[in-house]
């Protein structure tokens, strides 16, 4: 039987998130290049303008990610859901109710893809801006 709302699942969920980490390093080690690369040649400041776009959204992503280990951490502290789905309903209105503990799953995997490939994107427009600036 598939039971996410065991703390065994829990502990996995935990360690998942907290790779939140490693993308906020990568993240923000390609902005850093970006920004060598503008100061090695001001003249290409789009370059840095799409980085910092790209590095501001998946920074968005990475938050929510860690937000999402802080919440699972507590969450799987406690037996009873309910009081924490009140809570997050008080702090949050317009949102949809999240009713079962595989909803919170599947949110928190689109979340974690959606930062991973923000991270590569970061990274493949940091080597194509260092290939255009060599033309």
């Amino acid at each position: 039987m598939n039971n996410l709302s065991d703390r065994q699942c829990g502990n996995v969920m935990v360690i998942f998130t907290s790779s939140w980490r490693y993308l906020a390093s990568a993240s923000l080690l390609a902005f850093i290049c970006q920004f060598i690369l503008y100061i090695y040649s001001f003249d290409n400041w789009v370059y840095l303008f799409v980085n910092s776009i790209i590095f501001i959204i998946s920074h968005y992503y990475i938050f929510r990610l860690w937000f999402d280990n802080q919440l699972f951490q507590v969450l799987y502290q406690q037996d009873d859901c309910s009081h924490f789905d009140f809570a997050l309903q008080y702090l949050f209105p317009k949102k949809q109710m999240i009713t079962n503990m595989h909803q919170r799953w599947d949110g928190t995997k689109k979340l974690f893809n959606y930062a991973l490939s923000l991270v590569v994107i970061h990274w493949v427009w940091l080597i194509v801006s260092m290939i255009m600036m060599r033309m």
